[in-house]
């Protein structure tokens, strides 16, 4: 997707946000907001979001020196959603459809996201994670996506943030009660960005258990697939079936035309919300 006159604002806002966290002098602030905004300015009129996003963040990394500025958050995140585990996968052992239980769990993981730069606690996380619980999504595409399931032989699934990739984690691990014989590669970003997962956090939660763990090649939050790596564009080439989390992958490979491609996301966004007629942190299961 090409971004939208209506990400510019809040693109901005978000660096304003990012800068106020992690520098404490205004003058320095400003300097680096205005760094931030000729990045901005400087983009290709078809790059996505997440490719911006992706700019922003090597100017932000550049000036503090700091490659990976949100590390303690990742492993603050990570930790707490790894206690929760036993409790959601009884949720999902006990729920009659446990794949559909398992994946409004991991859609729900989607609002630990400091991309929005959205205030967020471990309780509103909970809290969150709950309510989803309660929600629907397309049942039509649901469908879709077990007959793929059933019929696939190899499983390429994009992650997305910290913290949420432990319910990434239980899905996967429902995915393969169900179909043991699937084999499945769970793909990172290459290299810190924002929240976002790398093979670090991943191994930390133990996907390795469930998935070949694999990463991008890149520091976009996203997928933006000419600057992948050609081991990942391989590995997306010859799997069966993709299945990409988050705003950010569904930003950046929506449109595509690849076939048998399926995002699952919250809907966070004001832009997405009106485009697919859905309220705030509703579940977005949908197929290229």
């Amino acid at each position: 997707m090409e971004l939208s006159v209506e990400c510019l604002p809040c693109l901005v806002n978000q660096a304003v946000r990012l800068v106020k966290i992690h520098l404490d002098n205004e003058k320095a602030q400003r300097i680096l907001v205005k760094k931030i905004m000729l990045e901005i300015g400087a983009s290709d009129d078809t790059a996505s979001t997440p490719y911006i996003a992706h700019k922003m963040q090597q100017v932000l990394k550049d000036v503090l020196q700091n490659p990976d500025p949100y590390r303690d958050v990742k492993l603050y995140y990570n930790s707490e959603m790894l206690k929760l585990e036993k409790e959601f996968l009884a949720v999902i052992r006990s729920a009659e459809d446990q794949l559909g239980t398992a994946l409004k769990l991991a859609a729900a993981g989607n609002i630990i996201d400091f991309g929005p730069g959205h205030d967020l606690s471990r309780a509103e996380v909970i809290k969150v994670l709950n309510q989803t619980l309660e929600k629907e999504f397309n049942h039509e595409v649901f469908t879709s996506l077990r007959s793929k399931l059933q019929a696939a032989r190899k499983l390429l699934y994009l992650g997305d943030n910290a913290g949420e990739i432990v319910f990434d984690k239980m899905f996967i691990r429902t995915i393969k009660a169900e179909y043991p014989d699937l084999e499945v590669d769970f793909a990172t970003r290459g290299a810190p960005v924002l929240n976002d997962v790398t093979e670090e956090d991943a191994y930390f939660i133990g996907m390795n258990a469930y998935a070949h763990i694999i990463n991008n090649g890149t520091d976009i939050p996203g997928t933006v697939r000419e600057y992948c790596s050609a081991s990942f564009n391989l590995a997306f080439d010859n799997a069966d079936l993709v299945i990409a989390k988050g705003q950010g992958n569904f930003e950046s490979l929506y449109g595509t035309g690849r076939v048998n491609l399926y995002y699952i996301f919250l809907c966070k966004c004001n832009l997405l919300m009106e485009r697919c007629g859905v309220l705030q942190n509703d579940i977005i299961l949908m197929k290229e």
